[in-house]
């Protein structure tokens, strides 16, 4: 008798913001462009009128997820609260999530391969190294640098959290467990929260490489988006391009960047969210 085949499956986040879940709607439409099969849940905790009905003529499920007051009067990210407990979200054997902010450009399929390695994977951050990341960041305080760099190596290696790949396991649930435990001691910068529940869990993380996350400034410090078109050389390996929140809410790089590389699946994402009432939307 053959062993049943684990369920795979990716998940996307939009909490609070339509911009988030209108790129996470455009994400998703590219990702069944590029990889048809793969099952795709939207959890969000944003009541748009029509949008779930729409979405799950395109086999994207859009899920609602509630966001516990006593959260909401602890004056956290709300956001980074879910993050670091994905692992209660999942339905899946094995989970992909991705940042809204992600586009997928190419098939990913041979990203569960990476399994053979170890039930975890990420991808290192831009800036890699943990001590550098600390150095060259205004947003994190004293403490908090003080405090990570006493507790982990400071050539450690800093993983982004914008990917995460992981099998439904115990060490993965630990380890996301033990990452909302470090982001709840001082409620600011979940990656390096997440540095330090790698140091204490002591788990293999498994190195995807940056084809899978590929920073959009890596490309538009040498061509602006207007000229990034697919058949670049540099396109050819990159799977995945992450755009980054702050581009996302304020510069819209990342609907450029989807309008320029993923034009269709991008359309087919825009009708879609059109179709519902965008204006008539509200937060569970």
């Amino acid at each position: 008798m053959k062993p049943k085949q684990p369920t795979q499956g990716v998940v996307y986040f939009a909490v609070d913001a339509w911009p988030y879940l209108e790129s996470a709607v455009i994400s998703a439409f590219a990702l069944r462009q590029v990889s048809p099969q793969l099952p795709i849940i939207i959890f969000s905790n944003i009541k748009c009128i029509g949008l779930q009905e729409q979405l799950s003529k395109f086999n994207i499920a859009l899920k609602p997820i509630v966001i516990p007051e006593k959260e909401r009067l602890s004056n956290v990210m709300v956001s980074r609260v879910i993050k670091t407990s994905l692992h209660t979200f999942t339905v899946f054997d094995e989970t992909l999530y991705l940042d809204a902010d992600i586009l997928p450009i190419k098939p990913i399929n041979e990203i569960w391969s990476f399994f053979k390695h170890g039930n975890i994977a990420m991808i290192p951050d831009p800036v890699p190294k943990l001590v550098d990341c600390i150095d060259c960041s205004e947003y994190i305080s004293s403490e908090e640098k003080d405090y990570t760099l006493k507790t982990c190596a400071a050539d450690m290696v800093q993983f982004n959290g914008g990917l995460i790949l992981w099998k439904n396991t115990p060490d993965a649930h630990t380890l996301f467990e033990i990452w909302q435990k470090e982001w709840r001691r001082f409620k600011q910068q979940d990656q390096l929260a997440l540095s330090r529940s790698i140091q204490e869990t002591k788990n293999q993380i498994v190195h995807l490489p940056y084809v899978y996350n590929y920073p959009v400034s890596w490309l538009t410090n040498i061509y602006p988006i207007e000229q990034i078109v697919p058949e670049l050389p540099e396109l050819n390996d990159i799977k995945m391009i992450h755009c980054y929140n702050s581009f996302t809410l304020e510069e819209q790089v990342f609907n450029k960047v989807a309008r320029r590389l993923m034009p269709d699946a991008t359309e087919k994402a825009v009708r879609c969210l059109q179709s519902s009432s965008k204006h008539e939307f509200d937060v569970y």
